[in-house]
């Protein structure tokens, strides 16, 4: 894991921890402006984290598809029952064509 992926980890954390504290009700600054604000900028926070670890931990784009391939081949490569590029092969087309 990068330092990337482990600093959004780390933050989305600390961001479903804060929301959980925020949910509960357990922090109270005395004045309903404030834990408004508070209430208003932690759900921002939460969802803002959590889109980032979301775009940048999964795949959306080709390149990252094709990425995410190479890997999983690299790792079959090191079994003991490797059985060829089985990631790029589109076995559905292959038994269509058969018929």
């Amino acid at each position: 894991m990068n330092r990337g992926t482990k600093l959004r980890t780390f933050f989305f954390a600390v961001a479903c921890i804060n929301q959980s504290i925020v949910s509960v009700g357990d922090i109270d600054f005395g004045n309903q402006t404030a834990n408004l604000i508070y209430k208003v900028i932690s759900t921002a926070f939460t969802i803002i984290t959590g889109a980032i670890a979301l775009y940048y931990n999964n795949d959306f784009t080709e390149e990252a598809c094709i990425g995410t391939g190479i890997t999983r081949q690299l790792k079959a490569e090191k079994s003991k029952d490797y059985i060829g590029d089985i990631f790029f092969e589109d076995i559905d087309e292959e038994e269509e064509s058969d018929e």
